[in-house]
């Protein structure tokens, strides 16, 4: 049972309760009993205060005596901020359960978590959900934003939460099959688990849902009867024109070019985004002008567009879809059907005009002077055909009205598309041929959901339009792409609750086996406009769904901002290594196929080996191997791919089936046999000279930088030796000089030269790696000695576990171990707050404590090996405007990421290298090969 603590509220502080309000005094007791936490505005409030300040907030702080009761029965509310409406609240069940349920029938401001775009075809939904079980401050966090000068003060009144955007599309002449997962779902309810309500409770008359499109209007009865819900009907063109700019402006990778099967992501300046044409495709098409957010013309259009396609189509074809439909074209050849220039030529082009001899002359021109009837003619060959009209005319009259109003730029969208490659191949050409290539066809990802998406932000309170692209991370689990089918919506949230995951994950993979990606075009073949060749077919189907495949559930991230120190934020990519190249592509996927087996059996070590942990083992690998087999067959399906983004997804589908964190046992062990020595290193390090302990120091990093469990050479000498035989086997092979080596520019501005000493850094930004030798042994110790020289440390760790690396959460815990043995460890961990419970009575610490330079933790905002800039937590992102240095340490944030980064301040990239490969394609070096690569600031 889902009590009232666990709804999502986002504000409270606009409500103002009447006297006789409805809700007995028993309820009311009873929600002061058990003091739910009611979450707004990042103030927890209790119980009994809540009641008591709403009360009193509502009547100007003067006290409920004083409160002038509403003459109407509904609860006033502010237009602009969701509400809690408390009227004819009552508690279901028994009394005395410890959470019971607390029925609502009258909250409807937050039922804003869904919209609607009813097309003639199909029905869009976009839909949010919630972020669930967001951890809470602790005393540590606290004192690092007090020292980061970190406030809430320059938040919006109503701050956006963090939750997920999911996107789902159905038949529109399947409606009912669409308000069934609406109402399985609870959407209509604000996305109330369905089990919180009685299905026999009276429909809420006064909750109403954004829609747009003509089906807003034709089906508003229908979802009044069926849902007890009002349609709120949007403008077709706003909600568009909204839609596109905000994916425009938010996705990084939503708009690409597609021509002769090449998909190219486009990066779209946002102060460079207008003036531009939008052309929907829907059952009609719609070409807008767009100047600005809410600045549009509707300049043209044309009834040909995709009702025409699947009209005409199932009269000619007897198609029952229009995936059906798009899935015979693949396997056509319009030249039985499309009178071509070389028909009239007698096989020869017209050059004079430029006209090759396979460019089309009339669409079923043939059909003419061919005695042949309907039945004559292939379904494949009609379709093809019927395709190719259609979008050749829409890329030309869009060109047309380009050319009109001077615009360059050209973005398609709706479902038409369905990210179909000869369909953007048509159009593409079609816009290229009549420009002469001086305008660009568009295409966007999230093509078929700009209405809905516009919609939904037509709700005030979302404030979607004021995210930017570092605040939004698209994921992709097992769950999203089959939407509208026998798979459902989000991923699972408890296995447990399934009757057998691997059932389910069965589903999927046969789902996948019968479906593959759209194929490139066949080597030979001259038919179609302008030479397009005719298309192959190698896995016999088109992947229906295509469209729903290339889209993922959009995590909303209101805390992540762009990392100040870049020095080109807009000339900045994470990726090291671009997976644009086939050959490369399938290495690396051949290493993570090969690492998947040990992956999966620490995986479900850390679970317990339980049949459960084995059951969600084989479904994670079965369900990773499928992501890979998909990119594989179209590496830009999810957007732009480099090394980075496979191995977030990896991490991501392990978080998905539930393996919070993989490397849990192994990490505590290599924490405690690596505690265990550090007193004796520092003993070791204190007794050198400065000179000697800096180049000491770097050694130590890199040498501790073998312990990587993400790295299949490194997995294999764990076999051969302890720990520490490692550790000692890797400094004594640090000879000099080093692949990458700086050590010399950077011990010159660490120590000065002869007598002229350098200001020290005021703060230092150490990007940790893994946990175990790696941080005890390598970073701690580094960090000591900055701390030494008067220099304010942050060490920056990952916010969810991957692989074996250490996360923040899990650091302050080693930083309090290793401040037992050192003084210095001590003072600078309790003035950053990372003894906030220290070992020691405050009256004993010495006075000098207070003027201690500070050692913090903050987190760095993602869960991958690797880490994209611009996008990082608030933490992070407070700490890096008073840095002057910042030490990336490791393969996955130094190599892999970063390594071409460049920086405001002064930068330390160290990391041993673990992998062939990359040592050949990085630094034409070998595996164990180190790097030490000292930046000034740029």
């Amino acid at each position: 049972m889902a009590s009232l603590k666990e709804d999502p509220i986002l504000g409270i502080d606009d409500i103002i309760i009447k006297e006789e309000f409805e809700i007995g005094k028993p309820v009311i007791d009873k929600l002061r009993e058990d003091r739910p936490a009611l979450e707004t505005e990042g103030t927890v409030i209790k119980g009994e205060s809540v009641i008591d300040k709403v009360r009193e907030e509502g009547s100007g702080g003067q006290g409920e005596r004083d409160m002038v009761p509403p003459t109407s029965n509904s609860i006033h509310r502010s237009g602009s901020r969701p509400q809690l409406d408390l009227s004819k609240a009552a508690i279901e069940g028994n009394f005395e359960e410890r959470d019971p349920t607390i029925l609502l029938p009258n909250q409807s401001d937050d039922i804003s978590h869904l919209a609607l775009d009813i097309g003639g075809s199909l029905i869009k939904l976009v839909y949010f959900s919630r972020h669930q079980d967001r951890p809470t401050n602790d005393k540590r966090k606290k004192t690092v934003k007090e020292r980061l000068g970190i406030s809430n003060g320059n938040r919006r009144s109503y701050p956006i939460l963090g939750g997920r955007l999911h996107f789902v599309k159905f038949e529109t002449s399947k409606i009912n099959e669409c308000l069934d997962f609406i109402s399985s779902k609870q959407l209509h309810r604000g996305g109330v688990d369905s089990h919180s309500w009685h299905s026999d409770t009276s429909s809420n008359g006064n909750a109403v849902i954004k829609a747009t499109g003509g089906g807003a209007y034709k089906y508003a009865n229908l979802f009044k009867e069926r849902l007890g819900v009002s349609l709120d009907k949007e403008d077709e063109m706003d909600c568009l024109v909204a839609g596109a700019n905000f994916l425009l402006k938010a996705i990084r990778h939503e708009a690409f070019t597609h021509m002769e099967g090449r998909k190219e992501f486009v990066q779209i300046d946002q102060n460079d985004l207008f003036p531009y044409l939008l052309v929907n495709i829907g059952s009609g098409v719609s070409m807008i002008k767009v100047d600005g957010d809410g600045k549009f013309e509707r300049v043209s259009g044309t009834n040909v567009g995709g009702g025409t396609y699947w009209g005409l189509g199932r009269l000619l074809t007897k198609c029952k879809s229009f995936d059906e439909l798009l899935e015979l074209s693949q396997k056509g050849d319009n030249s039985t059907i499309d009178m071509l220039v070389g028909d009239i030529y007698g096989s020869m082009d017209y050059n004079k005009i430029g006209l090759s001899a396979s460019t089309i002359a009339s669409s079923f021109g043939k059909a003419i002077s061919e005695k042949k009837e309907l039945t004559g003619y292939r379904p494949e060959d009609i379709s093809l055909s019927l395709l190719r009209m259609i979008s050749y005319n829409i890329g030309q009259i869009s060109y047309l009205n380009a050319l009109r109003f001077g615009l360059k730029r050209i973005f398609f969208g709706g479902f038409f598309i369905r990210g179909h490659a000869y369909t953007m191949d048509a159009i593409s050409f079609a816009v290229h041929f009549w420009s002469k290539g001086e305008a660009q066809a568009m295409f966007l990802r999230h093509e078929g959901y700009l209405g809905a998406l516009g919609a939904f932000m037509s709700y005030e309170k979302h404030g979607l339009d004021d995210l930017m692209v570092h605040q939004l991370v698209e994921r992709f689990p097992m769950g999203a792409p089959y939407t509208g089918g026998k798979i459902h919506g989000p991923p699972l949230g408890d296995l447990n609750e399934k009757a057998s995951a691997i059932s389910w994950m069965e589903k999927f993979v046969q789902k996948g086996t019968e479906i593959t990606a759209p194929v490139p075009m066949a080597s030979s073949g001259t038919t179609g406009l302008g030479g397009f060749e005719v298309p192959s077919s190698k896995g016999g189907t088109l992947r229906a769904d295509a469209s729903a495949l290339n889209v993922g559930v959009l995590h909303l991230e209101p805390t992540l901002e762009v990392f100040p120190q870049l020095a080109d934020p807009k000339m900045y990519e994470p990726n090291t290594i671009d997976l644009a190249n086939h050959s490369e592509l399938e290495y690396w996927f051949t290493v993570l196929s090969d690492h998947l087996p040990d992956l999966v059996d620490k995986a479900v070590a850390s679970e317990g080996g339980t049949d459960d942990s084995k059951r969600r083992g084989d479904a994670f690998a079965r369900a990773f191997s499928a992501h890979l087999a998909r990119l594989m067959e179209e590496p830009a399906a999810y957007g732009k791919l480099g090394l980075a983004n496979l191995l977030e997804l990896r991490e991501e589908c392990l978080r998905e089936f539930q393996f919070v964190d993989a490397y849990r046992s192994i990490k505590q062990r290599e924490n405690e046999a690596s505690l265990a020595v550090l007193p004796d290193l520092l003993v070791e390090l204190d007794s050198m000279t400065e000179e000697t302990r800096l180049l000491t120091l770097i050694e130590g990093v890199l040498a501790a930088n073998i312990f990587d469990w993400g790295s299949r050479a490194c997995v294999e000498l764990y076999h051969k030796g302890t720990i520490i035989e490692i550790y000692r086997m890797s400094r004594n092979k640090m000879q000099r000089p080093w692949r990458v080596d700086d050590f010399d520019a950077f011990k010159e501005r660490m120590l000065g030269s002869g007598d002229k000493k350098p200001c020290p850094h005021k703060r230092a930004l150490l990007f940790v790696d893994n946990s175990g030798a790696d941080v005890i042994l390598g970073m701690l110790p580094l960090a000591r000695e900055l701390l030494r020289h008067g220099t304010e440390v942050v060490l920056v760790a990952n916010s969810l576990p991957a692989l074996n690396d250490v996360t923040a959460m899990e650091l302050p815990d080693i930083v309090a171990e290793a401040a037992k043995h050192c003084d210095i460890l001590r003072r600078a961990a309790e003035a950053g707050g990372l003894l906030v419970d220290a070992m020691i009575n405050t009256s004993d610490v010495s006075k000098d404590n207070s003027s201690s330079v500070p050692l913090m933790v903050v987190e760095n905002g993602c869960g991958s090996p690797c880490i994209d800039l611009r996008q990082v937590s608030s933490e992070l992102a407070a700490a890096a405007k008073d840095a002057d240095l910042i030490v990336l340490e490791g393969m996955g944030r130094a190599l892999h990421t970063n390594f071409n980064a460049r920086f405001k301040c002064e930068a330390l990239k160290l990391a041993m290298v673990k992998n062939q490969r990359l040592a050949e394609k990085l630094i034409k070096g070998n595996i164990y090969d180190c790097v030490c690569r000292y930046e000034p600031a740029s």
